[in-house]
């Protein structure tokens, strides 16, 4: 509504404020229904305890997304994602918080993956490497574990594919993320910084904006990009280059976002737990084979897929500990270990391979 003066001049302050009203009115009414679906969603936490269903969900959470983007007309999917991503989050947390753990410290990008994967409402545990992350799940220290399985710059993640083929664990989720780059201080303006503190890799990443941007700026290299969002935290003409989760958790503006050099590297994470997702219809099954060591074995074992036409969206190869010359293969393929075509092909590669382990079977991640 447009309120206009006598003599028909408008009021862009009325304007304003009309809208402003409006929209305040608006967030009593978001406000109500949300503390009436949260009300919902412990209704059902109940009965999920009662009878051991597991708390997250990520085939209903995907579903209501998928459902409110076809109903919404402005606001974008991306935003809509994020927006019931927390809410998802908070619902969960007024009976439980999930206990997610990953690899630390607080502000790295495996903290922005879990973040990313699960919302902020959570009990987020940062631990001192990869081992540990799967011991605590194991051990029901914490509900989820989440670690990087594939790099777009560096390709897999040996460490945690071996991991993951000696652990019961399964595979329960993934989530891709760019590992943009941003400037961040307790400074207003990129005026006032007069020190850079990160991590040697964003610094040769960023080397370029650098020279540009903060030329004569003290250089200081730091263990990794949250040890250096620590010091800039501690002094105002200081800055950092690291992630948004580092940001907030250090109470720090962002100067400047997305500031490598070239195209940001993609990091995909997946989310490790000690109970199997529901299959979805839009799913991701991983497994790690080892086959018999002669000529056309692996020629045998790929025919095998491409006759079921199950298309193979990965797959990495690591040399057995014993043994002279052989390897494990880790593939990643479309569709549910439950699907009739992919459950009749992996029990043929079951019957010419020496070893097989299904990681997981699992809904595709976006991004």
């Amino acid at each position: 509504m447009i309120i206009r003066r006598k003599g028909g001049g408008e009021n862009v302050n009325d304007t304003i404020g009309d809208w402003r009203r409006r929209i305040d009115k608006l967030d009593g009414q978001i406000i109500k229904l949300l503390d009436s679906r949260t009300q919902c969603a412990v209704e059902i936490g109940k009965v999920k305890a009662a009878t051991g269903a597991p708390v997250y969900d990520p085939k209903r959470e995907a579903e209501v997304v998928e459902r409110l983007t076809a109903l919404a007309r402005v606001i974008p999917k991306k935003s809509l994602e994020a927006v019931y991503r927390e809410i998802f989050s908070a619902a969960r947390a007024v009976e439980k918080p999930l206990s997610v753990a990953f690899l630390g410290p607080l502000g790295t990008f495996s903290h922005e993956a879990a973040i990313a994967l699960f919302g902020t409402s959570n009990e987020f545990k940062p631990l001192g490497g990869f081992s540990p992350i799967v011991k605590a799940v194991e051990g029901e220290e914490c509900d989820f574990g989440v670690l990087p399985i594939e790099s777009s710059v560096e390709g897999p993640v040996n460490a945690n594919l071996d991991l993951l083929k000696d652990s019961a664990l399964t595979i329960f989720g993934e989530k891709t993320i760019a590992a943009h780059q941003n400037l961040l201080s307790k400074a207003k303006s990129i005026n006032a910084i007069k020190r850079l503190h990160s991590h040697m890799q964003p610094l040769g990443q960023c080397r370029g904006y650098i020279q540009r941007m903060l030329p004569g700026v003290e250089i200081y290299e730091t263990d990794s990009t949250a040890a250096g969002a620590a010091k800039a935290a501690r002094d105002k003409n200081a800055a950092a280059i690291g992630s948004l989760a580092a940001a907030r958790i250090y109470n720090l503006n962002v100067l400047d976002k997305n500031i490598e050099d070239g195209a940001a590297g993609k990091t995909r994470f997946v989310v490790i737990s000690r109970s199997a997702p529901k299959r979805t219809g839009k799913d991701k099954t991983s497994i790690a084979v080892s086959i018999k060591n002669r000529p056309g074995e692996l020629f045998r074992l790929l025919a095998l897929f491409n006759k079921a036409k199950i298309n193979l969206t990965q797959i990495a190869s690591r040399p057995l500990k014993a043994g002279a010359w052989g390897y494990l293969f880790f593939i990643d393929l479309d569709g549910h270990r439950e699907d009739a075509a992919v459950e009749k092909t992996l029990k043929q590669v079951a019957g010419m391979s020496d070893f097989l382990k299904i990681l997981g079977s699992y809904p595709k991640g976006n991004g």
